[in-house]
């Protein structure tokens, strides 16, 4: 398949990489606080972007870490390592990396999700 053509599908090197995930605080926890923290340090920070869902005890979504050319691994480690550096984090969990324009479309358990 052409460049142009593998640009346009998001194939090869122009796969957007994801990963699905889940995050619960610690109880009594300031959810705010976190969640700007969240979005501000360990997504924007990182060039990446998230969706999703949350409650004062659990954080899930799908952040988008981008191609191979920016180093997807590499995001998803400076977050990881933000996580565990937070003292409100009770856990988390991530799924496998998956394409996010052509699936499977994975959970934080790594099951594929069925639409």
């Amino acid at each position: 398949m052409r460049k142009r053509l593998r640009k346009k599908k998001h194939r090869g090197e122009f796969i957007d990489w994801n990963v699905a995930v889940t995050v619960n605080l610690v109880p009594g926890s300031d959810y705010e606080i976190f969640l700007d923290d969240w979005i501000e340090q360990a997504i924007e920070g990182n060039h990446c972007f998230f969706g999703g869902s949350s409650t004062p005890q659990q954080i899930e979504g799908t952040i988008q870490l981008g191609t191979a050319a920016k180093q997807p691994e590499k995001r998803l480690t400076d977050i990881i390592d933000w996580l565990n550096n937070r003292l409100d984090v009770l856990n988390f969990q991530f799924s496998p990396l998956y394409d996010g324009w052509n699936g499977p479309f994975l959970d934080s358990d790594g099951r594929e999700k069925i639409f």
